[in-house]
């Protein structure tokens, strides 16, 4: 019996999830918009949002709120209308490493995983899909910067 080959190169997924925990990249938008009012986006919760021709879905993580473009790169897919975890860094065969949990968006199409807060791809190190700087201003109101 043949052995079962990897589907991926292991030192392309141990990068994607290098980047997936590094820092955010420096943002350089600038323009504000309101996209609703924090207290609608419960801790797990999510709302997706157009901005002119873009569609971004605001997610309410542990660690705050988070906005990720609704596009998925695979095929286009709505993206954040997939489910949120966590997932498993790559092991031996019978070896499961969690990681990532609950800022893991699954595509809803092709199951294709992106770290919500960087954007990054975990299926290979050139992956990634926008992301856009959020806050809560002194009235409550969600601002994403596009």
């Amino acid at each position: 019996m043949s052995a079962e080959k990897p589907c991926a190169n292991p030192k392309t997924i141990d990068a994607a999830f290098a980047m997936a925990d590094a820092a955010e990249p420096p943002r350089k938008r600038t323009r504000e918009v309101v996209a609703g009012r924090a207290e609608e986006v419960p801790v797990g919760g999510r709302k997706i949002v157009q901005v002119d021709h873009l569609s971004i879905g605001v997610f309410h993580l542990e660690s705050g709120f988070h906005a990720i473009r609704n596009f998925c790169p695979h095929q286009g897919a709505e993206l954040c209308k997939g489910t949120v975890h966590g997932t498993y860094r790559p092991g031996a065969v019978t070896e499961f490493v969690p990681a990532l949990p609950g800022r893991v968006l699954r595509c809803p199409w092709h199951g294709w995983e992106f770290d919500i807060v960087t954007g990054k791809g975990l299926y290979d190190d050139r992956g990634r899909v926008s992301t856009y700087e959020v806050r809560v201003n002194d009235a409550g109101d969600l601002i994403v910067v596009v």
